[in-house]
């Protein structure tokens, strides 16, 4: 049954693979008309952490009768059971089927092109595998900065029991660096690597172009359509590709006679999928699919066990083909893996245990095996098939007059906008589901190039780039403006003499933004006034890394060293016990002199410390600060905030008595 043109109901025809051989057979007549070409171009990306989602569009003219629809555009090694299909025009039509032809002379077969694509799966699998070991460092530092939250106090109670000596106390320190130091050059190393697979991954896509070249071999899109009256019919085309990735870049400059930092939102893009962007309208996903919803689980820990690994193969429930590119997530850990080609996959390394495992595939459902029990020295097998979501094939009914565009007020509304995203009872549904829930936003208003417009949710957003994106497959990564905006905040000047004779300058900031700030690299400039008439000047400083900052939270970062204050240091000692006493006393003055060369005044915060005493025979005795510092807190810690005049010289005199036993040495008990 048709309906005519004036009717306005438009609904989504999404078509599991799966399910079409079926809906082809009871559906398309034996009167068949001529093939129709239908030629599309990409009109948006939605990018992933390692993957990206595709948006086609191209129109046919369409008789009155049977037409079978041909599009020969499609990547090589997209995910068939994420294609969804829409049609919008003047045309009465409904879509009846919707399958795949391999064309002749099918270049795959080669073994030069297996191997190639062989090579690039493992390259996506350990690309993969490095944001898994990323997010563990990341979790393992946390731990790690909370240990060392650990406070004096409770550490001097304890070496006052007895129960935690002087040594253990010093290699708990040393510990707490070490972690830090080797959790930073992981994290450079991880970074080198994925560089160099996305280096490989160019070169690799670039050689299966070549072979590809003008060779007639690969799949054609085949979409079966009952057209009730003729007329203009535009398709949109949306499918999963792999080989596309974005990472964000800072740069954060300070202006220093404004006390003010710019802070300018930047995207580096890869993408080796095997089709070039053109004027391509790109969407940034800040979603992280890997981190997972539940917490870490904790595991029994068995003294002098080995691991043990996990390997299986993923299925399709309906016809047992296998599922190449699946996830595969070992629940609250951070183990996991992606099948290869035929399906397999193997993840190892997995401590003793008992552990939940997932499978996902974009177009089916969710799988978990629970209760799974890893022994040391063994590998468990876990197969897992998994059920195609089961899509109906409604009519396709379509409108010569456009849709009307009504504004936008929130973040829900924003997101709604985009293809394939439907807000529904407070929820966000995302393409997959069903054709009913999928809504279509057509002919956004423009959006300036120095701003980005943002749409999510709590959990994601995502970041609409301003200006169309021109990149080819395999080039090298592009470099996109997000946003550039100004930051509030307040800025003083920071020194520790003690170890350092430049003051530097510490910006309590705030994330203006209605996204995060994601964890990524920022090179930090400084602009200053010029000596005499002239613009203003600009230094780089340094590199520094941004930490995942949420919308509206503040956060500390430092912007360099402001030459235009001095801070010096000067430490003398005078022992006062006599020779040969059984204690000996030292007396210690610590002279800090402050001077401002500054044309305004300045906020300046000097930090020193007195020793405090966790040993039992050693004592700080006679403390005199002059001035009385802002702070003074039980860890012998001192701060003082000072306001600077242009000219104006300040000094800090700090003076202390130190006893211990003459068997003790001042390098024994850590004083010098």
């Amino acid at each position: 049954m048709f309906r005519n043109a004036h009717t306005s109901r438009c609904a989504v025809a999404a078509l599991a693979v799966l399910l079409v051989a079926a809906l082809v057979v009871g559906a398309i007549a034996d009167d068949t008309g001529d093939d129709v070409s239908l030629e599309t171009k990409i009109a948006s990306a939605t990018v992933y952490s390692h993957q990206a989602q595709i948006v086609r569009r191209g129109t046919v003219n369409l008789d009155a009768g049977s037409s079978r629809i041909l599009c020969s555009d499609l990547p090589e090694g997209f995910v068939e059971t994420s294609l969804i299909v829409e049609g919008r025009g003047s045309a009465d039509a409904q879509i009846v089927g919707i399958d795949f032809e391999r064309r002749e002379d099918d270049y795959e077969g080669t073994p030069r092109y297996k191997e190639l694509s062989d090579e690039l799966e493992t390259l996506h699998a350990e690309r993969a595998d490095l944001i898994i070991q990323r997010d563990a460092i990341k979790r393992r530092e946390a731990m790690t900065r909370s240990v060392s939250d650990l406070s004096v106090s409770n550490g001097r109670e304890q070496l006052a029991a007895g129960t935690f000596s002087m040594q253990e106390w010093r290699e708990l320190l040393a510990f707490i660096e070490e972690e830090t130091l080797a959790g930073e050059l992981r994290l450079q190393e991880i970074r080198e690597k994925s560089d160099e697979i996305e280096k490989r991954m160019r070169w690799v896509d670039g050689e299966m172009r070549k072979m590809r070249g003008n060779a007639t071999g690969g799949k054609d899109l085949v979409i079966d359509c009952e057209v009730a009256s003729p007329g203009e019919l535009t398709f949109e085309i949306t499918y999963i590709v792999g080989g596309a990735s974005w990472h964000p870049e800072y740069t954060v400059r300070y202006i220093e006679e404004l006390d003010e930092v710019e802070l300018t939102y930047a995207a580096r893009i890869s993408q080796s999928t095997g089709e070039d962007w053109n004027a391509v309208d790109v969407l940034l996903s800040t979603a992280s699919p890997h981190v997972g919803a539940a917490p870490p689980t904790l595991f029994p820990h068995f003294l002098g066990a080995v691991r043990g690994g996990i390997t299986g193969r993923v299925t399709d429930a309906t016809s047992g083909a296998p599922l190449a590119f699946a996830n595969i997530m070992v629940v609250g850990t951070p183990y996991g893996g992606t099948t290869n080609r035929d399906g397999y996959y193997e993840i190892t390394n997995i401590e003793s245990g008992k552990y939940t495992i997932e499978a996902r595939y974009m177009g089916y459902e969710s799988t978990r095996r629970v209760n799974i029990r890893v022994v040391a020295g063994t590998t468990k097998r876990v197969d897992m098939a998994l059920k195609p979501v089961r899509l109906t094939a409604d009519e396709v009914v379509v409108e010569a007059s456009r849709p009307k565009i009504r504004p936008i007020s929130t973040t829900g509304e924003a997101i709604a906008t985009q293809p394939g995203v439907v807000v529904y009872d407070g929820g966000v549904h995302l393409r997959g589901g069903r054709s009913s829930e999928v809504k279509t936003y057509v002919d956004a208003p423009a959006i300036s190039y120095a701003e980005m417009t943002v749409a999510g949710s709590e959990f994601a957003a995502n970041l609409v780039i301003g200006k169309p994106v021109e990149l080819e497959t395999g080039a090298e990564p592009k470099r996109v403006l997000v946003v550039q905006r100004r930051i509030p905040g307040t800025f003083v000047r920071e020194a520790i003499p003690r170890y350092s004779d430049h003051v530097f300058v510490r910006g309590t900031l705030v994330n203006p933004l209605e996204v995060p700030i994601l964890a990524g690299p920022a090179e930090v400039y400084v602009e200053s006034a010029p000596a005499q008439e002239g613009p203003p000047v600009t230094n780089f400083v340094g590199k520094d890394m941004m930490e995942d900052i949420a919308p509206g939270e503040e956060f500390t970062m430092y912007l360099g060293a402001d030459q235009s204050l001095k801070v010096e240091q000067e430490i003398s000692r005078e022992v006062l016990s006599r020779a040969g006493s059984r204690k000996t006393k030292i007396r210690y003055t610590v002279s800090i002199t402050s001077e401002s060369f500054r044309k305004l005044p300045a906020e300046l915060w000097v930090l020193d410390r007195v020793p405090v005493s966790m040993i039992k025979d050693v004592a700080v005795r006679n403390v005199e600060i002059l001035p009385e510092p802002d702070e003074h807190d039980e860890e012998g810690l001192l701060t003082w905030k000072l306001t600077l005049d242009a000219g104006e010289r300040a000094e800090i005199l700090t003076e202390y008595t130190v006893e211990f036993p003459s068997a003790f040495t001042p390098r024994g008990i850590n004083l010098e």
